[in-house]
């Protein structure tokens, strides 16, 4: 069998050092926002090129917290893509303000100033960019002509941890960016865990003290906020394996880069990754003209795969009411694309094998 995902090869050299972090977490009480989380926050600020890493509890969180800090609220209007999980949205809504859904390109699938141009209007106050299966989207467009309107742009990253644009890191090309250590992310907790990077030192102390109830004191809150802290433990953990990043994501690349060349001539297609971007690869995605057929072969032949996004966003019940306009390139996505195995310590046999299936389909 070819699963999926299989995160054993990440974890099983690492295991001596995960258990110095939990013998010090236990030791120390190291256990919510203490010394892991600070030595944490200060790395991955350093590996992303920020000022400012705020760890928190979740992807989802980030993003609330982020859109929270700039004062997003009822009545506000947030342009979101509609191919993408759906907590993006989400946590819009759970600001009480309005996700407006767009279209993507229908080469990189990534949101462009073409598709957020039409949707913007007088209640537009921010822009969330997501690098989708961890390919960067064209920032330094979409944050010129944003600014300019004076719309503020948050990059959603819970994807692309590593990724390059322009030999910039993502999490350092707009006003915050937001990250997910969910396990199976490029890099991954073991549990959930978030952050959110900005080189603004104002946005970042309101973050901080939103996550943590408000506070600026022990016992002194200066306006109505939220438990959303990121563990002690999972930092800890999330700084070991922050330094194996750049390769982990090398390899997946070498892994993609095969998958490439031997269904170079099929009529699979592959997302377009720019010129000025580096992928990091956080799912290997292909297009398929039939995808139950496909299904069925890589059933039969024991391939794990996965369907990412069956439904876009627009078309979730939860929106459905607010959404009535077709936005096809996400639908047709919706409809056409599949993710294949990928993971680090693939071997080569396997992903030849995934492609032989494909070839004869």
């Amino acid at each position: 069998m070819i699963p999926f995902v299989d995160l054993k090869h990440i974890h099983q050299p690492l295991l001596q050092a995960f258990q110095k972090v939990q013998d010090s977490c236990i030791s120390q009480s190291d256990f919510v926002t203490g010394k892991m989380v600070s030595k944490f926050e200060e790395e991955f600020a350093a590996y992303c090129q920020t000022e400012y890493c705020i760890g928190v509890s979740s992807g989802t969180a980030a993003l609330f917290l982020a859109l929270k800090a700039i004062g997003i609220g009822q009545g506000d209007e947030v342009i979101v893509p509609s191919h993408t999980f759906v907590a993006t949205a989400m946590a819009v809504s759970q600001c009480g303000a309005t996700p407006i859904f767009t279209d993507v390109d229908a080469d990189t699938w990534n949101i462009s100033w073409q598709q957020i141009q039409p949707k913007i209007s007088s209640n537009t106050k921010a822009i969330i960019a997501v690098h989708i299966y961890g390919n960067p989207v064209n920032m330094d467009d979409i944050c010129t002509k944003a600014h300019q309107l004076n719309i503020v742009v948050i990059e959603d990253a819970a994807q692309a941890h590593g990724a390059l644009y322009k030999n910039r890191k993502i999490g350092s090309l707009a006003d915050m960016a937001c990250f997910s250590f969910y396990p199976s992310k490029n890099l991954g907790a073991l549990g959930e865990g978030g952050a959110v990077t900005t080189q603004n030192q104002q946005w970042a102390e309101k973050i901080y003290q939103l996550r943590d109830y408000g506070r600026s004191d022990k016992y002194k809150h200066e306006f109505v906020g939220y438990n959303l802290r990121l563990q002690g433990i999972q930092a800890g953990f999330l700084s070991v394996k922050l330094p194996y990043l750049d390769q982990w994501n090398e390899e997946r690349r070498s892994t993609m880069h095969i998958y490439k060349n031997l269904l170079k001539d099929t009529t699979y297609q592959f997302q377009s990754i720019e010129s000025e971007c580096h992928s990091v690869y956080h799912l290997g995605v292909i297009q398929c003209e039939n995808r139950q057929k496909t299904i069925e072969r890589f059933t039969a032949n024991e391939i794990g795969y996965g369907i990412h996004y069956p439904i876009p966003c627009h078309l979730q019940p939860a929106y459905l009411q607010n959404n009535s306009s077709s936005i096809p390139i996400s639908e047709n996505l919706a409809n056409t694309a599949i993710s294949l195995p990928l993971y680090v310590g693939m071997k080569e046999n396997d992903i030849k094998k995934v492609c032989s299936v494909l070839q004869e389909i």
